[in-house]
């Protein structure tokens, strides 16, 4: 999985996991759900928000080029 990919499915899981958080208004569980829903997406963001070239996290950069090395991220 390269590094977009990782980043949408982290937005994904932190979207879905707030949703479901403000449905447990209706019912109390899904906050709890919701919650750990929302946790999950720092498994891919950890381990796959790296440089391909020198294998650097890329933190919040979202530019076309690693602040570490320089090289574009594909």
């Amino acid at each position: 999985m390269n590094h977009k990919k990782a980043q949408i499915l982290r937005d994904t899981l932190m979207l879905i996991g707030f949703v479901t958080m403000f449905a447990g208004y209706f019912w109390d569980p899904l906050v709890i759900i919701g919650f750990i829903i929302a946790l999950s997406c720092l498994i891919p963001d950890y381990l796959y928000n790296r440089c391909p070239h020198c294998g650097k996290r890329l933190g919040r950069n979202a530019g076309k080029f690693c602040q570490h090395c320089g090289k574009e991220i594909d």
